[in-house]
């Protein structure tokens, strides 16, 4: 008798879609393959020809940052993003730890105490590096199970110290050592970057602030931000990982030069992995500003061009991009508001929207391929973070964390109906497809038709 049973489903494996369903004891995956050969359950569920995915990964999170940032700010956020995460199909995150000149490995039980409290969904932590004397704490950050650690390399002067590093920012001979120090703790930890050069961008920002704008807000953002700012700074850190011997995640990917540069790069045989937001797929400038989307719309690096997101669709094609995310914060609409300049950098609260933005994104070019978005929006994150085979597949053994999918499922986001404590939305009054109808975290029922189902929280800290 199997605790779970899926029947009448699309299941997406692997090795492609397999027409049956699966069953689940303890949490786990222990069977796939056609009706008949399924097991009876305590729960026995018909998907009516609905596919069934393996639980979303989100790999950029950042909890408990923006206004009253802290440890208390980023228990809220484990209790309300993680609700928002599980309505939309993301059944692990992983969130970086709180900024600043903390001791990183005291910063990292915070993190992992309050996540176990109040987690609807499984998470991964990703610590961020912010002074040079915090590469000594790697060794023991890879005992507590953290692989990944962020380096804002786009980030100098006022921005940089709000964060606890210094003004000038990561240095080049500070992530040389920083490559060294994670790879002589572990063979499989790596370096994540936010790449974009942080001179050329602030001061043509002071340059598009000051003078009439030739565009609306976002394009005029764009401008602020060309497409070579993150080259400029993925070369140099790929050369250096490469030289020291570790691989390097690019974070938000956005312009076509980035995705052609990583893919040049990937080719060499470089250890060079991309990452592109849901909203980079679906959004460009122009329609954003369109939808008078103003400061909620408004991120370093920025949303860009057609032939930007063409170009980051093709990345997902071939594997350039391997992963999609959020870059998710909860941050108050207030700090949206106000003078465009000055408001808040960030694109706020993602999690719940993720899976229906990139459905919807894909069938607009012509990329619905279930297959496709089970690997940059599971697998492939799985297989990075050191997460896979537990996470991000649905085959025997692994973790029961699945999404139903109605593809046929289309609504108009209001943020009234999404779990995030944040109460706006980028996609608000978007007409989005592909809401999950179920999901499942370790083979609980957590959320049902966007509304949380679970009594209590039931994530827990993956090392």
């Amino acid at each position: 008798m199997a605790t779970l049973t899926l029947r009448n489903a699309l299941i997406v494996t692997p090795t492609g879609i397999v027409r049956g369903g699966l069953s689940a004891s303890g949490g786990v995956i222990t069977h796939i393959g056609a009706d008949s050969g399924l097991p009876l359950s305590e729960q026995d569920i018909d998907c009516r020809s609905m596919y069934v995915l393996p639980g979303l990964i989100d790999p950029h999170v950042h909890l408990g940052i923006g206004p009253g940032a802290g440890p208390e700010k980023f228990e809220r956020d484990f209790r309300t993003e993680s609700r928002d995460a599980a309505a939309g199909g993301v059944t692990t995150m992983v969130t970086t730890t709180l900024f600043g000149a903390q001791d990183r490995t005291e910063v990292a039980e915070l993190a992992i105490e309050a996540g176990n409290r109040y987690s609807m969904v499984d998470f991964r932590l990703t610590s961020v590096i912010t002074k040079r004397e915090q590469l000594a704490a790697i060794p023991e950050l890879v005992k507590q199970g953290i692989r990944s650690y962020k380096f804002f390399l786009g980030y100098k002067g006022a921005q940089a110290e709000a964060f606890g590093m210094a003004s000038e920012g990561i240095s080049w001979d500070f992530f040389y050592q920083a490559c060294e120090a994670i790879g002589s703790a572990d063979a499989r930890a790596f370096p994540t970057i936010h790449a974009e050069d942080p001179y050329v961008r602030d001061f043509l920002t002071e340059r598009m602030r000051n003078r009439p704008a030739r565009n609306t807000l976002l394009q005029s953002w764009l401008e602020s931000s060309p497409n070579i700012l993150e080259p400029m700074q993925i070369y140099p850190a790929a050369l250096i990982a490469h030289e020291v011997g570790t691989p390097v995640y690019v974070v938000h990917t956005s312009a076509a030069e980035s995705v052609a540069l990583i893919r040049d790069l990937r080719d060499r045989g470089w250890d060079v992995y991309g990452e592109t937001l849901a909203a980079f797929l679906y959004w460009t400038a122009q329609e954003a500003d369109a939808r008078n989307k103003g400061a909620i719309a408004k991120i370093q690096p920025p949303i860009r061009t057609t032939r930007d997101r063409d170009a980051l669709w093709g990345g997902v094609g071939d594997g350039t991009i391997a992963s999609v995310g959020t870059d998710c914060q909860m941050y108050p609409r207030a700090s949206r508001q106000g003078d465009f300049w000055d408001a808040q950098v960030g694109l706020g609260p993602g999690m719940g929207t993720l899976l229906p933005a990139t459905v919807t994104a894909a069938s607009r070019h012509s990329a619905l391929d279930f297959e496709l978005l089970a690997r940059v929006l599971s697998e492939n994150t799985a297989r990075r973070f050191n997460l896979y085979p537990r996470k991000g597949v649905l085959q025997v053994g692994s973790d029961a964390d699945i999404v139903v999918l109605d593809p046929t499922s289309a609504a108009d986001v209001d943020p009234a109906n999404l779990q995030s404590a944040a109460g706006y939305s980028l996609y608000e009054n978007e007409r989005l497809m592909g809401w999950p109808e179920r999901v499942y975290v370790r083979g609980e029922l957590v959320a049902e038709r966007s509304r949380i189902v679970a009594d209590a929280p039931v994530g827990r800290y993956i090392p």
